[in-house]
């Protein structure tokens, strides 16, 4: 049974999105080699606020998070949240979550894992950028499998390259072992096992092993991609152009300069110039010659006995 919690807002999602989910949850089970549950309730919250007071806090750039232990998944309605894509597919995001770890206290899903199968299962694409993946290729900013733990406490750049590696990670698998490898390991987490001794088990090798392979085919397949990236090289031509304009506006300032300089006489203040003429300030006999004292002199009265 598929159940919708909503604002009379959003009732015109409501209908199709149960309808969606009642074929998604189905068939994303049977790829698992799963039963699907016997009820999934979706609550569609329909303000940025009450998103962020019922899920306690989570990440702005999520559109959906599950609560496994209450079979619940927690959507924000497309009237806020235009941007993110199909909200039947974050539903379905969300359905995988709840369908790896729901009944099975014990499951202990690498996020990487969790959130890889939630895309690849649901069909969604929407952060598998391949320009993106290039460019972290080419700066050698790659995430680690450790690294993408920590993906709900990453802001939204990084996060959209974590989701786009786990999903190629999981595709990966796919690759090589098909959905039956995908469903054995599931079905060994969930049991409690340790995902290094369910590699180990089930594909003769470790996590370790498995990610560098990964990470090699992630260098192969991506790295032409960085010539294809358009927005990369308009922002590298925007840099250039910019560049050049600062570099052509030094060159005319110097040039103006030097103009200057040539155009001024140029004097050395460390040469005397020579003085054509003399000065002469003796305009007549000084009085002083004459024995005469000046007018406005002053003199000390010869105190007696000197």
């Amino acid at each position: 049974m598929i159940a919708v919690t909503y604002c009379p807002e959003d009732s015109g999602i409501v209908t199709p999105l149960a309808q969606a989910m009642s074929v998604a949850i189905p068939r994303m089970a049977g790829r698992l080699g799963m039963l699907p549950p016997d009820s999934v309730r979706f609550v569609i919250t329909p303000t940025r606020d009450e998103w962020l007071r019922v899920t306690q806090g989570a990440p702005e750039w999520a559109s959906g998070i599950a609560f496994a232990r209450y079979g619940v998944a927690i959507l924000k309605s497309p009237r806020f949240d235009r941007d993110r894509g199909d909200i039947n597919l974050t539903a379905a995001h969300e359905a995988v979550h709840l369908l790896l770890e729901q009944g099975s206290k014990d499951a202990d899903f690498p996020v990487w894992l969790n959130e890889g199968l939630s895309q690849f299962l649901a069909g969604q694409q929407v952060y598998l950028d391949v320009h993106m993946l290039a460019r972290a290729v080419f700066a050698g900013r790659l995430l680690s499998l450790w690294d993408i733990q920590h993906l709900l406490s990453m802001n939204s750049g990084s996060a959209h390259l974590g989701y786009a590696q786990s999903l190629v990670a999981v595709e990966y698998l796919h690759e090589r072992y098909g959905d039956g490898g995908l469903s054995n390991l599931v079905h060994e987490l969930r049991r409690g096992k340790e995902i290094e001794s369910a590699f180990a088990l089930l594909f003769s090798r470790t996590t370790g092993q498995f990610e560098r392979e990964y990470l090699g085919m992630l260098k192969e397949r991506y790295s032409g991609a960085l010539w294809t990236d358009g927005e990369l090289w308009i922002s590298a031509a925007f840099i250039l152009l910019v560049f050049g304009a600062g570099w052509a506006a030094w060159r005319k300032r110097k040039k103006t300069l030097e103009r200057w300089r040539a155009e001024q006489i140029p004097e050395s203040a460390s040469e005397p110039r020579d003085v054509p003429y003399s000065v002469n300030y003796t305009l007549g006999p000084s009085r002083r010659d004459q024995g005469q004292a000046p007018e406005d002199a002053r003199y000390d009265e010869p105190k007696p006995g000197n």
